[in-house]
Protein backbone atom coordinates (compact mmCIF):
# COMPACT_ATOMS: atom_id res chain seq x y z
CA UNK A 1 0.00 0.00 0.00
CA UNK A 2 1.01 3.28 -0.75
CA UNK A 3 0.62 6.51 1.97
CA UNK A 4 -0.62 9.71 -0.23
CA UNK A 5 -0.98 13.51 1.51
CA UNK A 6 -3.39 15.64 -0.24
CA UNK A 7 -1.73 19.09 0.33
CA UNK A 8 -2.28 21.33 -2.76
CA UNK A 9 -4.33 23.63 -1.32
CA UNK A 10 -3.27 26.91 1.11
CA UNK A 11 -4.85 26.71 4.14
CA UNK A 12 -6.70 30.33 3.90
CA UNK A 13 -8.05 30.36 7.49
CA UNK A 14 -4.43 29.97 9.14
CA UNK A 15 -3.68 33.75 7.67
CA UNK A 16 -0.29 35.00 7.99
CA UNK A 17 1.16 31.30 8.40
CA UNK A 18 0.43 30.12 5.12
CA UNK A 19 1.84 33.14 3.35
CA UNK A 20 4.84 31.34 2.04
CA UNK A 21 3.91 27.40 2.49
CA UNK A 22 1.36 25.69 2.53
CA UNK A 23 -1.01 24.59 6.11
CA UNK A 24 0.82 20.92 5.89
CA UNK A 25 4.35 22.37 5.75
CA UNK A 26 3.70 24.82 8.88
CA UNK A 27 6.37 24.43 11.58
CA UNK A 28 5.65 23.92 15.29
CA UNK A 29 7.88 22.61 18.09
CA UNK A 30 10.32 22.27 15.52
CA UNK A 31 8.67 20.24 13.30
CA UNK A 32 6.70 20.23 10.22
CA UNK A 33 2.66 18.77 10.25
CA UNK A 34 3.95 16.83 7.14
CA UNK A 35 7.25 15.03 9.09
CA UNK A 36 4.26 13.84 11.58
CA UNK A 37 2.27 12.46 8.95
CA UNK A 38 4.88 10.90 7.04
CA UNK A 39 5.77 9.30 10.58
CA UNK A 40 2.27 8.11 11.13
CA UNK A 41 1.89 6.49 7.75
CA UNK A 42 5.23 4.93 7.96
CA UNK A 43 4.68 1.40 9.61
CA UNK A 44 1.53 0.91 7.17
CA UNK A 45 2.38 1.83 3.66
CA UNK A 46 5.68 1.04 0.66
CA UNK A 47 6.30 4.91 0.62
CA UNK A 48 4.96 8.26 0.81
CA UNK A 49 3.69 10.62 -2.20
CA UNK A 50 2.35 14.34 -1.30
CA UNK A 51 0.65 16.40 -3.71
CA UNK A 52 1.58 19.53 -3.91
CA UNK A 53 0.13 22.49 -5.34
CA UNK A 54 0.48 25.94 -3.71
CA UNK A 55 3.50 27.57 -3.15
CA UNK A 56 5.12 23.69 -4.41
CA UNK A 57 8.64 25.32 -5.28
CA UNK A 58 9.16 26.70 -2.09
CA UNK A 59 8.21 23.34 -0.53
CA UNK A 60 10.65 21.31 -2.63
CA UNK A 61 13.29 24.22 -2.07
CA UNK A 62 13.16 23.76 1.30
CA UNK A 63 12.04 20.09 2.18
CA UNK A 64 13.12 16.54 0.84
CA UNK A 65 10.14 14.76 0.22
CA UNK A 66 10.44 11.31 -0.95
CA UNK A 67 7.53 11.10 -4.14
CA UNK A 68 6.04 14.87 -5.18
CA UNK A 69 3.41 15.03 -7.26
CA UNK A 70 2.96 18.58 -8.58
CA UNK A 71 -0.50 19.81 -9.54
CA UNK A 72 -0.08 23.41 -11.32
CA UNK A 73 -3.89 23.89 -11.47
CA UNK A 74 -4.93 23.56 -8.00
CA UNK A 75 -6.32 26.48 -7.68
CA UNK A 76 -8.98 25.94 -10.30
CA UNK A 77 -10.29 22.77 -9.16
CA UNK A 78 -11.39 20.97 -5.63
CA UNK A 79 -9.03 18.33 -3.88
CA UNK A 80 -11.31 15.44 -6.43
CA UNK A 81 -8.33 16.65 -8.71
CA UNK A 82 -5.66 16.10 -6.55
CA UNK A 83 -6.86 12.61 -5.43
CA UNK A 84 -7.38 11.70 -9.41
CA UNK A 85 -3.39 12.82 -9.77
CA UNK A 86 -2.54 10.45 -7.50
CA UNK A 87 -4.33 7.61 -8.44
CA UNK A 88 -2.99 8.09 -11.83
CA UNK A 89 0.18 8.07 -10.56
CA UNK A 90 0.33 5.36 -8.51
CA UNK A 91 -1.15 1.67 -9.28
CA UNK A 92 -1.43 0.38 -5.60
CA UNK A 93 -3.68 0.47 -2.39
CA UNK A 94 -3.49 4.24 -1.47
CA UNK A 95 -3.97 5.00 2.58
CA UNK A 96 -4.89 8.98 1.75
CA UNK A 97 -4.39 11.47 4.65
CA UNK A 98 -6.02 15.20 4.39
CA UNK A 99 -2.82 17.65 5.05
CA UNK A 100 -4.06 19.58 7.61
CA UNK A 101 -4.96 16.04 10.12
CA UNK A 102 -3.28 14.63 12.52
CA UNK A 103 -4.75 11.03 14.02
CA UNK A 104 -3.78 8.94 16.62
CA UNK A 105 -1.00 5.87 15.45
CA UNK A 106 -3.46 3.32 16.38
CA UNK A 107 -6.32 4.24 14.70
CA UNK A 108 -4.28 4.29 11.46
CA UNK A 109 -3.06 0.82 12.31
CA UNK A 110 -6.27 -0.19 12.78
CA UNK A 111 -7.31 1.04 9.25
CA UNK A 112 -4.84 -1.13 7.92
CA UNK A 113 -6.03 -4.09 9.70
CA UNK A 114 -9.23 -3.97 8.73
CA UNK A 115 -8.26 -3.14 5.05
CA UNK A 116 -6.36 -6.46 4.98
CA UNK A 117 -8.94 -8.15 7.09
CA UNK A 118 -11.48 -7.41 4.42
CA UNK A 119 -8.86 -9.06 1.94
CA UNK A 120 -8.25 -5.05 0.50
CA UNK A 121 -10.96 -5.51 -1.49
CA UNK A 122 -13.39 -2.68 -0.07
CA UNK A 123 -12.28 1.02 0.44
CA UNK A 124 -12.38 1.90 3.99
CA UNK A 125 -13.34 5.64 5.76
CA UNK A 126 -12.55 7.20 8.71
CA UNK A 127 -15.14 8.80 10.43
CA UNK A 128 -16.10 10.71 14.23
CA UNK A 129 -19.06 8.46 15.84
CA UNK A 130 -21.95 10.85 16.26
CA UNK A 131 -24.31 12.98 13.87
CA UNK A 132 -23.81 16.57 13.25
CA UNK A 133 -24.39 18.95 10.61
CA UNK A 134 -21.99 21.56 11.27
CA UNK A 135 -18.87 19.64 9.16
CA UNK A 136 -18.71 17.39 6.53
CA UNK A 137 -20.31 13.65 6.66
CA UNK A 138 -20.43 10.16 6.12
CA UNK A 139 -23.97 8.49 6.16
CA UNK A 140 -23.57 4.59 5.51
CA UNK A 141 -26.77 2.22 5.62
CA UNK A 142 -27.82 -0.66 7.46
CA UNK A 143 -25.42 -3.29 6.04
CA UNK A 144 -22.43 -0.79 6.62
CA UNK A 145 -22.21 0.41 3.13
CA UNK A 146 -21.13 3.93 2.84
CA UNK A 147 -24.08 5.91 0.74
CA UNK A 148 -23.60 9.57 1.27
CA UNK A 149 -21.25 12.27 1.29
CA UNK A 150 -20.62 15.94 2.00
CA UNK A 151 -22.33 18.82 4.05
CA UNK A 152 -25.26 16.50 5.42
CA UNK A 153 -26.35 15.15 8.63
CA UNK A 154 -24.31 12.10 9.25
CA UNK A 155 -20.39 11.06 10.98
CA UNK A 156 -18.42 13.76 10.64
CA UNK A 157 -15.15 12.59 7.74
CA UNK A 158 -11.99 12.35 9.80
CA UNK A 159 -10.11 13.47 6.56
CA UNK A 160 -8.24 9.68 6.00
CA UNK A 161 -9.18 6.43 4.51
CA UNK A 162 -8.06 3.71 2.23
CA UNK A 163 -8.62 3.59 -1.35
CA UNK A 164 -8.38 0.03 -2.90
CA UNK A 165 -6.85 -0.72 -5.75
CA UNK A 166 -9.63 -3.20 -6.84
CA UNK A 167 -11.56 0.43 -7.25
CA UNK A 168 -8.80 2.27 -8.76
CA UNK A 169 -10.45 2.61 -12.31
CA UNK A 170 -13.77 3.50 -10.98
CA UNK A 171 -12.54 5.92 -9.01
CA UNK A 172 -10.54 7.60 -12.00
CA UNK A 173 -13.77 7.93 -13.33
CA UNK A 174 -15.63 9.41 -11.13
CA UNK A 175 -13.06 11.80 -9.83
CA UNK A 176 -12.59 12.72 -13.99
CA UNK A 177 -16.40 13.53 -13.84
CA UNK A 178 -16.06 15.83 -10.84
CA UNK A 179 -13.36 17.64 -10.29
CA UNK A 180 -14.81 20.69 -8.43
CA UNK A 181 -15.68 18.30 -5.59
CA UNK A 182 -14.22 16.71 -2.82
CA UNK A 183 -12.22 13.35 -3.08
CA UNK A 184 -14.34 11.68 -0.35
CA UNK A 185 -17.67 11.79 -3.52
CA UNK A 186 -15.79 8.43 -3.99
CA UNK A 187 -16.73 6.63 -1.66
CA UNK A 188 -20.59 6.40 -1.95
CA UNK A 189 -19.88 5.42 -5.51
CA UNK A 190 -17.75 2.58 -5.08
CA UNK A 191 -17.99 -0.44 -2.11
CA UNK A 192 -17.04 1.27 1.14
CA UNK A 193 -17.13 1.12 5.24
CA UNK A 194 -16.72 3.34 7.59
CA UNK A 195 -14.15 3.12 10.52
CA UNK A 196 -15.48 4.91 13.86
CA UNK A 197 -12.52 6.54 15.77
CA UNK A 198 -12.87 8.52 18.90
CA UNK A 199 -13.19 12.20 18.66
CA UNK A 200 -9.81 12.56 21.08
CA UNK A 201 -7.57 10.57 18.69
CA UNK A 202 -7.84 12.81 15.97
CA UNK A 203 -7.01 16.62 15.22
CA UNK A 204 -7.49 19.09 12.10
CA UNK A 205 -6.02 22.00 12.11
CA UNK A 206 -7.75 24.59 9.97
CA UNK A 207 -7.01 27.91 12.71
CA UNK A 208 -4.03 28.86 14.00
CA UNK A 209 -5.62 28.39 17.56
CA UNK A 210 -5.46 24.68 16.39
CA UNK A 211 -1.61 24.93 16.20
CA UNK A 212 -1.92 25.14 20.35
CA UNK A 213 -4.35 22.43 19.94
CA UNK A 214 -1.86 20.72 18.62
CA UNK A 215 0.86 20.97 20.84
CA UNK A 216 -1.40 20.15 23.81
CA UNK A 217 -2.55 17.02 22.03
CA UNK A 218 0.91 16.04 20.97
CA UNK A 219 1.98 15.66 24.73
CA UNK A 220 -1.14 14.03 25.88
CA UNK A 221 -0.85 10.61 27.80
CA UNK A 222 -3.72 9.50 26.65
CA UNK A 223 -3.17 9.43 22.67
CA UNK A 224 -0.36 7.66 20.47
CA UNK A 225 1.57 10.04 18.08
CA UNK A 226 4.71 11.39 16.58
CA UNK A 227 5.91 14.02 19.41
Amino acid sequence: MRGVILAAGRGRRMGHYTDEVPKAFLEFDGRTLYDRQRELLEPHVDGTSTVLGYCHETVLERYDLEDPIVFEEWERYENAASLLLALRHIDDDLLVLNGDILVDEREVGRLSEQFDSRRRSLNLVGCIPGVQSAETAIRWDERGNVTAYGLIEGHRHAGFGIVSRTHRSAAIRILEERLDDWYPCVYPRTPTRPLLLPAERHLEINRPADLDRAREWLASDRISAPR
